[in-house]
């Protein structure tokens, strides 16, 4: 068996979180775009990947991508995360190791509110 080449494995995880996620509630382009920009994660560098939807049924309306990375690694993918995900709505690091970390988990929110024109009030006002 022959090592797959770079496209097609992308190509593989791409079809199957699609196929894996097809019932999550996130409207199927909205989908496609969140899922493109995973698998353009995982081509940086960010592997063994854990991908979940977010939000309550029936506004789900984006993806948590959780992954485990080494301790030398973290600097590069954390620069990749912040500086070139498109969509981006958090990010939160997780130190393993008690006295000197030796992996970290690395969770990032992708995804924008389904209504991206509406506000919201915070109840202040004048």
């Amino acid at each position: 068996m022959s090592p797959q080449s770079a496209p097609e494995r992308d190509k593989g995880l791409e079809k199957q979180l699609l196929h894996l996620l097809r019932f999550s509630g996130i409207d199927k382009e909205n989908l496609q775009e969140l899922v493109g920009i995973v698998v353009g994660l995982q081509g940086k560098g960010l592997d063994r990947l854990r991908v979940f939807p977010r939000g309550l049924p029936p506004v789900v309306d984006g993806l948590n991508v959780s992954a485990t990375i080494d301790a030398a690694n973290l600097v590069d993918i954390l620069n990749v995360v912040l500086t070139q995900t498109p969509r981006l709505s958090g990010v939160s690091v997780f130190p393993y190791g008690i006295t000197n970390p030796e992996a970290f988990q690395l969770n990032v929110t992708l995804g924008s509110p389904v209504e991206a024109g509406g506000g919201v009030e915070t109840g202040a006002g004048g």
